[in-house]
């Protein structure tokens, strides 16, 4: 498709500081995956705001800006999507992380929700630019196309690909944003068929839907995993030898996966993969949480797809999917694959050693300065909580949990020798906001299990095996 032409807003948005803006933004906020500012809309700016603020205000905020733009900006804006034709907030916002900048689908825009950007997405982009690709790439399910300009950054082509005509339109206008877009080409249709045997890339990505999403609801593209969310990740698996030059190749994906203690479900056919292809692998498991966090946010997003249905069934029935597969944990991971190998898998993981499941008892005499040191843990942890979690929590959730510490240590007190699970202990201290919001207060499920393993780490409780 043919690039769009941002024309000088390109060169405007660097001189005014646009990405460092976002950037600055995000390291306030305390939250450095989050691709958009978490707190409420300030009032406009003052009438006296430069352009460069009243972009920030339109393209990352979606505020209309006080003061009306140059004729021939406002007109390239609305060209682009960016700004409709009152010069109010369009079809696309805009973020940035490390300095590129990644166009989706403006929040609550009717017709829209097939571009997504997400926690996930920016841990993607480090990853691509640690593994320093070079030659040919290919880019599967390209998205918003931040992953794409990643690669562009250091290959010296690069094909988006996706499925949804909206994707690649996104990837297309991030590309044109970042001035990569003569390093850049997309493609729409099925990825896995764009190079054949005789087309060998140098490095394929992919940060592929990863939603175990139940058949009997409906749900975005941009999500839907399959029943046990590895379909495409397997799919993947299948192909990327046959795509990726047997002596320079890289495969460099995100995913998210069920698993117990010894890792994520797809564990094992990535070491089948490496084994029949000649690749070392290294998976790095870098978050966790608890299916019932993941059912509630699959639940959240599901909603808008099945109108017909109560919140409190699709959430029953995303539960019940959930509890079939009867595993403990739901990880977020990185992997990297280099060919001309041995057929070797590491797996490392860094998602923490204490579960929900886990049983607590209080260490007699343990206050004080330990609580003090607890806190200052939680507060530090809670900047990099598991993906997904500021789509479904607030900071008033991470907050609360400070808050209720001394009920949450009373309770692990009172349960004596025989201790309990940081699973009853949310339930008992959080009852009421369970109660009120059975959905969103799954959150406080993933503050809970990392408050215990402060507690646990400054003394104050100790923790057995799960019952």
């Amino acid at each position: 498709m043919t690039a769009p032409d941002p024309g000088p807003l390109t060169g405007l948005l660097r001189r005014t500081a646009f990405a460092d803006r976002v950037e600055h933004a995000r390291r306030r906020s305390g939250l450095p995956w989050e691709p958009w500012d978490p707190s409420p809309p300030e009032a406009a700016a003052a009438p006296s705001e430069d352009t460069g603020t009243a972009l920030w205000n339109l393209l990352h905020h979606g505020r209309r800006p006080a003061r009306g733009l140059d004729a021939a900006l406002a007109e390239r804006l609305t060209a682009l999507g960016l700004a409709d034709a009152t010069g109010g907030p369009g079809r696309w916002e805009v973020t940035a992380f490390r300095g590129l900048l990644a166009a989706r689908d403006r929040a609550g825009r009717p017709g829209t929700g097939n571009v997504y950007i997400g926690e996930d997405s920016l841990r993607f982009v480090d990853t691509i630019l640690r593994a320093r690709p070079t030659g040919r790439a290919l880019d599967v399910g390209c998205g918003s196309g931040i992953t794409t300009c990643a690669l562009a950054l250091s290959c010296t082509e690069v094909t988006g690909a996706d499925l949804q005509q909206d994707c690649l339109d996104a990837t297309a206008l991030t590309a044109a944003l970042n001035g990569l877009g003569d390093r850049v080409r997309t493609r729409l249709g099925d990825f896995f068929q764009h190079h054949g045997p005789g087309d060998p890339l140098n490095c394929v990505v992919a940060n592929l839907p990863y939603v175990p999403v139940p058949p009997s609801l409906r749900y975005s593209a941009a999500g839907n995993g399959g029943p046990d969310g590895l379909d495409l990740n397997r799919r993947l698996l299948r192909r990327a030898a046959g795509l990726l030059d047997p002596r320079d190749g890289l495969l460099i994906t995100r995913f998210q996966s069920l698993g117990d203690a010894s890792g994520p479900l797809l564990l094992p056919e990535v070491e089948a993969f490496a084994k029949e292809a000649g690749h070392d692998v290294c998976v790095v498991a870098d978050g966790r949480t608890v299916p019932e966090v993941r059912a509630a946010l699959t639940a959240l997003h599901a909603q808008r797809h099945n109108p017909e249905l109560r919140p409190a069934e699709i959430l029953e029935t995303v539960d019940a999917h959930m509890r079939r597969y009867e595993q403990p944990h739901y990880f977020a991971c990185g992997m990297i694959s280099r060919s001309g190998g041995t057929g070797r898998v590491t797996f490392t993981d860094l998602s923490g050693t204490r579960t929900l499941d886990d049983v607590l008892t209080a260490v007699p005499g343990a206050r004080g300065a330990a609580v003090d040191a607890a806190v200052r843990l939680y507060r530090g942890r809670a900047l990099d909580l598991p993906d997904g979690f500021w789509e479904l929590g607030t900071g008033d959730d991470v907050a609360l949990t400070e808050q209720r510490l001394p009920a949450l240590l009373a309770a692990v007190a009172d349960a004596g020798p025989a201790g309990l699970t940081g699973r009853a202990l949310a339930a008992a201290v959080f009852a009421d906001r369970f109660e009120a919001d059975p959905l969103r207060s799954r959150a406080l499920l993933v503050t809970t299990e990392s408050m215990t393993g402060c507690l646990a780490d400054a003394g104050l409780v100790e923790g057995g095996g799960a019952r």
